[in-house]
């Protein structure tokens, strides 16, 4: 139920910094449920928060904060902001009288005995009357830990408590439902932008992946209006009939499908541009290049729940973007595991073996082709150099303008290649880009 890999990382780092983009004037958050700590890390890299309140029914979670330790991470409960509740999140939302500009949580999954009452419409509603007017809640839905019409319940149910309700993509198929009291109000393009421009909000942001404020808005999935056209017909989850989350197993197929519709780049922008809660709240001029990074986040969900071709996706990355984590997912990295190589690398004459797939995605991110040929060239002096990584070195050879280097590898190599479709492709696109000519 507590995760800090780079996956959880983004998406609970975002239940903070969504509402913190979209109501910058926010003094104080109410965090339901502690974990590992990851979100209210995020809220406290904030620094015009006042207060932040976490409410948690394990002591032990709390005890345990100080043991969790990582790059980019410090204990949040140091923070002389923070103030920690032992108590059940419902009977805190009913009994205290505080108001909050913002109020998240990430109860354990829906099916999890004892969960159940924290994803119902009362629970919604609970945390709707102790927001600020204009306030926000996000919360976690785990689309692919539910039957789908669960998960249209649990949606039904929430958007009966909040009626200017959406839905955002935070890591795969681990979405994040928004309510926000009132209409909510138009951000202005520099509020959003400061989040980037902090030093300390700004790295935390780029390192989950959300690189620039366009991406934040290409996560969105489905706003009031189209929760009101899926769940039709759908009974909301409630206090009085929990069974509507059934004790069955869910079906991946299915979710995969329900989810990939919301994920499918194209569409997902038609619906940002016509939402009318998007037009109340997100300001136009960050509406530029918006496709290409909805066309990211599809592409990442792709290869994530069903494969891709990764030098495409990297060539995409590489060529047509400037962001880095893409790059470094598509070559299984990431900025914390990318941070740990280059300290050992640092340390060490040689940079260990174990380190260079990660040092070589690093090169890559920056886009400095002429370390990652060298890397890779290394490897290939130690024998090291596998199937793969022979592909990839290839490829940034013509990248890079060296086609008969490229070349003559392929020739050295050829005992090693087999012809298959991947082979075939990759031999026709270096050859009509660069001029490559493969061996007979």
């Amino acid at each position: 139920m507590s995760a800090t890999i780079p996956r959880s990382q983004r998406y609970m780092r975002l239940f903070a910094y969504l509402p913190l983009a979209l109501r910058p004037e926010s003094e104080d958050v109410l965090l339901i449920c502690y974990g590992c700590g990851v979100t209210a890390d995020a809220f406290v890299h904030e620094s015009r928060l006042k207060r932040v309140d976490i409410v948690d029914i394990s002591k032990e979670v709390f005890d345990l904060a100080a043991l969790y330790s990582g790059p980019y991470y410090s204990n949040p409960l140091r923070d002389p902001r923070v103030t920690t509740f032992v108590q059940d999140g419902r009977f805190f939302l009913q009994g205290c009288p505080r108001q909050y500009d913002i109020i998240s949580g990430e109860p354990p999954p829906p099916k999890v005995a004892g969960s159940v009452n924290l994803y119902t419409e009362e629970f919604f509603s609970l945390m709707n009357s102790r927001l600020k007017e204009g306030g926000i809640a996000t919360f976690w839905l785990p689309v692919d830990q539910l039957k789908v019409d669960e998960a249209k319940a649990i949606l039904r149910a929430f958007h009966n408590a909040f009626s200017n309700a959406s839905v955002w993509a935070g890591a795969d198929e681990d979405w994040i439902m928004m309510g926000i009291k009132g209409p909510g109000r138009q951000c202005k393009e520099e509020d959003i932008r400061r989040l980037w421009s902090n030093a300390a909000t700004g790295a935390d942001l780029s390192r989950i992946g959300i690189e620039v404020p366009q991406q934040l808005g290409a996560l969105f999935l489905l706003d009031g209006e189209e929760i009101d056209r899926i769940t039709r017909g759908i009974a909301p989850l409630t206090d009085c009939y929990p069974k509507r989350l059934s004790d069955t197993f869910w079906d991946d197929r299915a979710s995969h499908r329900f989810a990939s519709t919301y994920m499918e780049a194209s569409a997902a922008r038609r619906r940002f541009l016509s939402s009318p809660m998007i037009d109340r709240i997100w300001p136009k001029k960050l509406n530029k290049s918006l496709e290409s990074f909805f066309i990211v986040r599809e592409s990442r969900y792709i290869s994530g729940i069903i494969g891709s071709n990764k030098l495409a996706e990297l060539d995409l990355y590489l060529r047509h973007s400037r962001l880095r984590v893409p790059v470094l997912e598509v070559l299984g990295s990431d900025e914390f595991r990318l941070s740990i190589a280059e300290t050992v690398a640092r340390n060490s004459e040689t940079p260990p073996s174990e380190t260079m797939p990660d040092l070589v995605a690093g090169a890559l991110a920056r886009r400095d082709f002429d370390d990652a040929i060298h890397l890779l060239e290394s490897e290939k002096k130690l024998g090291a150099l596998e199937l793969n990584d022979l592909f990839i070195l290839t490829y940034l050879y013509c990248v890079n303008g060296e086609v008969k280097k490229a070349e003559d590898l392929v020739a050295s190599s050829s005992g090693l290649i087999k012809r298959d479709w991947f082979v075939d492709w990759l031999w026709g696109k270096l050859g009509a880009e660069f001029g490559f000519h493969p061996p007979p």
